[in-house]
């Protein structure tokens, strides 16, 4: 089946290169923003984890900054999967389905309650007009941090990260609609670094040579690899609440995630808990997916098919969508529910790139 897309593939490289050609002879045009600007993003599609990695740019930032009072940083995201259009700055009142999950993620964990107000949340499906609109309004903005924007090409970042997932890197996918790649890999040449994500933290160096090979046959960029550190799991009810789970009982757990590949994150939850009991429910939604309350009705049952209370995980970017629902449930429905998210960090594998990365940006 998948052979008989290969026609339809070869229009859409077609198309995706002529696109690029106009932009490398700079028939179309493409602004560079006055102030520093990282784009992050991939060519695949979805699924590489660029949440985190923007996580670990805004820290970052905050952190080597620290004692600036007048730095400022914003991410423009295009807020995929919103109800709205045009620009929107996260504030108090905005909720998921403005700004996106993603957005309002990075909105939750660096911008509320934050007095130094260092971290402006942005979305906007123009971009351009985004990066003019954060410019116009914060004036003492250094750093802007653009979301997924690779393919992008109407703005021309200072610096350029492509993600690629070790699980499925983009020198083995093919074009849409026969793979997964939004543009031939021939685009990887942009990149001034690739990172390899979500590897294994006992990868051997004989295979990084191995995918830095690979890679260079497409790009001469340095190539990191980073992988997700698991935090405590903590209740999406109370952020002062962290799972605890007793030796002597056995528990019955499951999964809900609304995300491009919930494998890695499943394999975490049966891994990691493997001695307090079972795997034993999936709830898996498209990525980004708007949830309704029918959606998680289960939740309020008590029991589903074991004889104890179901203890559910999800991810931190599904939890900014399924807290308001579960919120509005009665209390005594939301008392029957026992359901975690587990924020994750990005890690490099080896001290010494992670800083060769930083000295880089």
């Amino acid at each position: 089946m998948k052979y008989l897309l290969f026609p339809f593939a070869i229009l859409y490289d077609l198309i995706t290169q002529v696109r690029n050609y106009f932009y490398d002879k700079k028939w179309f045009k493409s602004v560079q923003p006055s102030v520093f600007t990282i784009s992050v993003g991939n060519l695949t599609v979805g699924g590489t984890g660029k949440t985190p990695h923007i996580e670990y740019l805004i820290r970052y930032f905050l952190e080597k900054n620290e004692s600036s009072e007048n730095y400022k940083l914003a991410t423009l995201s295009r807020g995929y999967g919103r109800e709205t259009k045009g620009f929107i700055l996260a504030n108090e009142q905005t909720t998921a389905s403005e700004i996106g999950d993603e957005p309002m993620q990075f909105y939750q964990k660096f911008a509320a309650n934050n007095k130094l107000e260092k971290v402006n949340i942005t979305v906007c499906e123009k971009r351009v007009l985004g990066m003019q609109k954060i410019l116009e309004l914060f004036l003492n903005t250094k750093t802007i941090l653009l979301d997924d924007a690779f393919q992008h090409r109407a703005i021309k970042p200072h610096f350029s990260i492509l993600l690629s997932d070790y699980n499925r890197p983009f020198y083995e996918d093919f074009l849409l609609p026969m793979g997964r790649i939004r543009e031939n890999r021939k685009g990887a040449k942009r990149a001034d670094v690739v990172l390899v994500s979500k590897c294994p933290l006992d990868l051997t160096e004989e295979k990084r040579k191995y995918i830095c090979q690979k890679i260079n046959y497409y790009t001469k960029s340095p190539v990191f690899f980073t992988s997700f550190d698991y935090d405590k799991a903590v209740s999406l009810l109370d952020s002062n609440q962290e799972l605890k789970l007793e030796d002597d009982k056995k528990y019955s757990f499951g999964i809900l995630t609304g995300i491009a590949n919930y494998k890695p994150f499943q394999k975490y939850i049966e891994t990691q808990f493997a001695s307090f009991g079972k795997l034993e429910s999936h709830k898996h939604f498209p990525d980004h997916y708007n949830y309704t309350e029918k959606d998680i009705e289960f939740l309020k049952n008590k029991n589903q098919g074991s004889d104890s209370n179901i203890t559910w995980f999800t991810t931190e970017k599904d939890a900014v969508k399924l807290r308001p629902l579960i919120e509005s449930f009665s209390k005594e429905e939301q008392n029957k529910i026992s359901i975690f998210y587990i924020p994750i960090k990005v890690v490099f594998l080896d001290k010494n790139e992670e800083k060769q990365f930083q000295e880089l940006i």
